[in-house]
């Protein structure tokens, strides 16, 4: 009961984060986080195909990725774009201080409540395999702006 409300919790709770927030701005840097959370969903498909990690225990909604994906991940990735982009230094540095706790703290509370448990791949594997998805929201973010910008002025 306990890691079922850890998980609900997980998926629903950050996203009253972004109430105090800019709208407007909230909703320039959404479809980066909406990105982060399909590339991070692919690596999922990945994960159980590989056997990297082992999902255990999960909400009804979903069946091999934690709600951890659509939670906490998505809006995460929202704020800190919302508070670090245009600042590739800022933005990468707090992107490794997080990823950080997510693989050497998170990763190992989410296995010892029997959350899913890391096979084939270990902490500092999850680390690069989050920093690289990081650089690939930022260039996302770069990209998208580009577009919007064009979108404008056409």
């Amino acid at each position: 009961m306990f890691v079922q409300l850890v998980m609900w919790s997980f998926l629903l709770l950050p996203w009253l984060l972004l109430i105090p927030l800019d709208k407007p701005k909230v909703k320039r840097y959404f479809p980066a986080g909406l990105f982060g959370a399909l590339v991070l969903t692919f690596v999922f498909q990945m994960a159980e195909k590989f056997d990297w990690w082992e999902i255990k225990q999960n909400i009804v909604l979903l069946d091999n990725i934690t709600p951890f994906v659509y939670g906490v991940f998505l809006v995460g990735t929202v704020i800190i774009l919302y508070f670090t982009y245009e600042r590739f230094i800022v933005y990468f540095v707090t992107n490794l201080i997080v990823d950080s706790f997510l693989s050497f703290g998170l990763s190992k509370w989410y296995e010892y409540l029997g959350i899913y448990e890391l096979i084939n791949m270990n902490e500092f594997g999850v680390l690069l395999l989050t920093t690289v998805i990081a650089l690939l929201i930022y260039l996302y973010q770069k990209w998208q702006d580009g577009a919007m910008i064009k979108e404008e002025f056409s």
